[in-house]
């Protein structure tokens, strides 16, 4: 069982980081355009919070102790630690990035007259970077924990957010039209496409 201090030091910083950008990104949004935080309308949403919520419980019980999760625990060599450590990292950075990017449109009941189709940034690539780098991030998280339970909740969450995309897409498309069906046609849902449609 992985027990270095190190480890379990930089686990705890990411995951403050990680917990306080969207905080941080959705009151700059509220700020911006006069208006209170609002809900979240997906029917998805509760089933992937309370994942999220699973996945997230077990990282911070192996930053508290690594023995509440050895029931869970992978024989992994130190270096794919530290390997989680970088590749979590790098997650960050892209959230940020897309964050960044997103602005106002970041809230899901900024009124209609106030959306805008983001195509900067990462989003000139791709359609979902933020999607794109929680995967990322949870993977890192996996790899650092050395826990099948921390990797199947973040998997689980994963493939309902998977799934959403569809139903968010659909919206996209009702609200911007040819527009979103063009930007579609040129950037990766999750990863950047290789080849134009």
């Amino acid at each position: 069982m992985h027990s270095d201090f190190a480890f379990r030091f930089v686990l705890l910083v990411l995951v403050i980081i990680d917990l306080s950008m969207p905080v941080y990104f959705r009151r700059k949004a509220a700020a911006a355009t006069a208006r209170p935080l609002g809900g979240h309308s997906c029917r998805f949403f509760m089933t992937e919070r309370l994942l999220t919520i699973a996945c997230y419980c077990g990282i911070v019980a192996y930053v508290l102790d690594p023995r509440l999760m050895v029931w869970s625990q992978v024989a992994l060599p130190t270096g794919v630690h530290a390997v989680g450590a970088a590749v979590a990292s790098l997650a960050l950075i892209g959230l940020f990035w897309a964050f960044r990017h997103l602005g106002h449109n970041l809230l899901p009941d900024t009124p209609s007259a106030n959306r805008a189709l983001v195509t900067t940034g990462p989003y000139r690539k791709v359609r979902h970077p933020l999607y794109g780098a929680w995967v990322v991030l949870l993977t890192g998280y996996s790899l650092i924990t050395s826990s099948w339970a921390v990797a199947i909740t973040g998997l689980a969450a994963i493939a309902i957010v998977v799934r959403r995309t569809a139903a968010e897409e659909e919206g996209l498309h009702a609200r911007f039209g040819d527009a979103y069906r063009d930007y579609a046609t040129r950037t990766g849902r999750f990863l950047p496409r290789l080849r134009r449609r």
